[in-house]
């Protein structure tokens, strides 16, 4: 007899506020077993004005009890980063003063293994938030926070060269092609989702925080990151956001996502449910 793939709940709503985004946070809670918990932020870039400041995120942490985490990038140190999070959040960097964990990829196509932070294995669980707005030129959405954003710097130069070398004074000269870059970023999405035992929540905010815009789209929430991923580009093709609608585009989202669900990440026939 057939099985019937059930279709992920991703909860969704108009309004963008730190409330909103705790409230439905909370509606995933029975899908969600939190012990030591690390909330990943899309911090963004210094002076970017998408960037989401540190106290919208405060009923959330609050809620949770959760430690804000995050990962050194390629050109700025996680230090940096999270500065201004540490001013009213428990933080924690996941690869910093100890050696990355080296873990085998064994069914890996693109990459045979990648690197995670020592710190990583702290964690039991996670939410998992990406600012899909941000001028972040390598990727948005929650996939690409799980594989990129919670990989090491010697991992996230693994990615960006197609398992051609993880040394970073080599990814100019070794920096592959989108397609193989997507590729990449879904087997270690797969990788780590499986390492974490899939015990996450993922949230895609759509807007500018910081003032009212024509363009807010909502706040996007599932325990399947390729669920909410989905949903959030096919309400940018809605919103004919063009500037949005283009970036996707050139980032080849659309292709991230069906890799992921090729893959089994998630689903991308999901069942939307409006809270507002």
């Amino acid at each position: 007899m057939k099985s019937i793939k059930i279709r992920p709940k991703v909860f969704f709503s108009k309004e963008i506020s730190p409330e909103k985004l705790a409230e439905i946070a909370q509606l995933l809670n029975d899908d969600f077993k939190p012990n030591k918990l690390g909330i990943k932020i899309d911090i963004g870039t210094k002076n970017d004005e998408n960037n989401i400041y540190p106290e919208f995120f405060r009923p959330l942490v609050d809620y949770f009890q959760g430690t804000v985490i995050d990962s050194n990038s390629l050109y700025i140190s996680a230090e940096k980063n999270i500065k201004e999070f540490s001013k009213y959040f428990e933080t924690e960097i996941l690869d910093i003063n100890t050696p990355d964990d080296e873990l085998e990829i064994k069914e890996g196509k693109i990459l045979k293994k990648t690197f995670i932070g020592n710190n990583l294995k702290k964690y039991d669980s996670f939410i998992i938030i990406s600012n899909f707005f941000n001028t972040n030129k390598l990727g948005l959405g929650v996939i690409y926070e799980l594989s990129f954003g919670l990989a090491s710097k010697k991992g996230k130069t693994l990615q960006m060269t197609g398992g051609k070398t993880d040394d970073f004074s080599e990814i100019k000269n070794k920096k592959c092609e989108n397609k193989i870059f997507k590729e990449a970023l879904a087997e270690v999405a797969f990788f780590i989702y499986n390492y974490i035992k899939k015990n996450a929540i993922f949230i895609n905010i759509l807007g500018k925080i910081n003032n009212e815009n024509k363009n807010n789209i909502g706040i996007f929430a599932s325990t399947d990151p390729v669920a909410v991923d989905k949903a959030s580009v096919d309400f940018v093709n809605y919103s004919q956001n063009n500037d949005m609608i283009k970036k996707i585009e050139d980032l080849d989202e659309k292709y991230l996502i069906d890799c992921s669900d090729k893959l089994g990440i998630g689903n991308k026939d999901y069942e939307l449910i409006p809270i507002n």
